[in-house]
């Protein structure tokens, strides 16, 4: 059964697949075509609802964990969106607004989607990768690619403002590898 939705599948769909090319070695297994899984993908993705279908970049963290070369499948991708999506339910089920604040965690969807310009420039020295959703991580990429024109690696450094330089690194070894993020991008912007 599909469910009236406004949201775009097809791009959502495309929008996984561009996501599993940064992330996985195979972005197919043998015998398929990405355009094919992507349709499909795309036609699975219409019988969830949205919240559902938006819950996709915790979904392929979930799958990512389990390390493997080759992406998963759509029907994988969809088994990964469904179970995630349970999580949601009982969030969804009291039909909260989309706020800020979501169960005292912050909604770095929304938060992303407000920022202005200055703000997604430094979203990632306000916000720690590792709370952040992989999906935001792959616009603060797709972002600086289209409107600063970073390589991923650039927008990776600053993905990983928060990272320890090494493992048991102390505060100055973290200082140090913070001022020289801020140092590149201070040089990057004055060429």
């Amino acid at each position: 059964m599909y469910t009236k939705s406004e949201l775009n599948h097809l791009g959502i769909a495309e929008e996984i697949y561009e996501y599993l090319r940064y992330e996985y070695k195979f972005i197919t297994h043998k015998g398929m075509e990405v355009q094919k899984c992507i349709l499909t993908l795309s036609k699975k993705l219409q019988r969830l609802p949205d919240f559902a279908v938006l819950s996709w970049g915790s979904a392929l963290d979930e799958v990512a964990k389990l390390k493997s070369d080759n992406a998963p499948t759509p029907v994988e991708i969809i088994k990964a969106i469904e179970a995630k999506a349970k999580t949601y339910k009982t969030v969804v089920a009291k039909n909260m607004p989309e706020q800020a604040e979501v169960n005292n965690e912050l909604n770095y969807e929304h938060l992303w989607k407000s920022a202005n310009d200055k703000q997604k420039f430094k979203f990632f020295i306000d916000h720690k990768f590792n709370e952040v959703p992989a999906y935001v991580r792959y616009w603060f990429i797709k972002y600086n690619r289209e409107h600063r024109g970073w390589s991923p690696h650039e927008s990776s450094m600053m993905i990983s403002y928060w990272k320890l330089p090494f493992a048991n690194a102390h505060s100055g070894a973290m200082a140090k590898h913070q001022y020289e993020v801020l140092e590149y991008f201070k040089e990057r912007n004055a060429n």
